[in-house]
């Protein structure tokens, strides 16, 4: 049977359904030197007599790093906020070793070639491991965002509203095309048109309105500036009153002066709606 992919949530099913295929995903990912390391690193051991005590304490702080690596591999479905807390320590797990390659290479001129391979494959690595860091933004800004969406509702009660309705971008589009939209320039009627989330509802006495939503693992400037932008289009192109909103799983201070004055509301996620199931 032929698997389909097209998002990062069938990826991280099928790898569900198939955790055999996580090693050779690894394999993939990870360079044929980069497998082999500790192997050559065993044999550099070996070669330094006059170095052993050294040495040894080398390699015990290397196999800390690997049994860290494959901890962070397995729980990388998880998308947990101890991920931040991990690449920090292994960036000064990457000092430290590179500061313990430069003494080596001082006191042993012999070894200087090898010790000078090490680092470039460690160097490899310190960037293999800022590109996954990278990739993980968006797919915890995904997670956030399904998240969200499932608790649209509760989202609307908690500004004192009654959600009748989450809108699609057809909607939106419908929206802009019956609406005068000459003085907004076609970049902000497509970010518009993506909104993270618009949220139809009514107020207490009955009366439609509207809540765009703006979500992110850390909601920032950026997304008060989108919600607050989309909820002025909203009321132009509708008439009706349109509340601002962020939500995330924590935020950044500096948004802060915007949600005490209720200019933006403010909702926070609760971390175990982020587990994997």
């Amino acid at each position: 049977m032929t698997t389909t992919i097209h998002t990062i949530e069938d990826l991280i099913r099928i790898l569900d359904d198939h955790p055999e295929w996580t090693d050779a995903l690894r394999a993939r990912l990870l360079t044929r030197e980069l497998i082999e390391l500790p192997e050559k690193f065993t044999q550099f051991v070996a070669e330094m007599n006059s170095f052993v005590a050294e040495m040894n304490s080398f390699v015990a702080e290397m196999n800390s790093f690997v049994a860290e690596m494959n901890s962070f591999v397995a729980e990388m479905n998880n998308f947990v906020a101890e991920m931040n807390r991990f690449v920090e320590a292994t960036n000064r797990r990457f000092d430290a070793l590179e500061n313990r390659v430069a003494s080596i290479q001082d006191d042993v001129g012999i070894l200087k070639g090898d010790v000078g391979t090490l680092k470039v494959d460690v160097g490899t690595l310190k960037i293999r491991m800022k590109s996954i860091q990278d990739d993980l933004g968006p797919l915890k800004g995904s997670h956030a965002r399904d998240a969200a969406l499932r608790e649209a509702s509760i989202i609307a009660e908690d500004i004192g509203l009654q959600r009748t309705k989450t809108l699609t971008q057809d909607d939106l589009g419908a929206l802009i095309a019956r609406s005068d939209t000459s003085s907004i320039s076609t970049n902000e009627l497509r970010s518009f048109r993506r909104a993270d989330l618009i949220i139809e509802a009514t107020d207490q006495d009955g009366n439609p309105c509207y809540i765009a939503v703006e979500i992110s693992f850390t909601a920032n400037g950026r997304d008060t500036s989108r919600a607050l932008r989309n909820a002025e289009f909203l009321t132009r192109f509708t008439g009706k009153q349109a509340f601002s909103a962020v939500v995330g799983l924590r935020r950044d201070d500096r948004i802060q002066d915007l949600v005490e004055s209720g200019e933006v509301f403010w909702y926070q996620l609760d971390p175990e709606v982020l587990e994997a199931e």
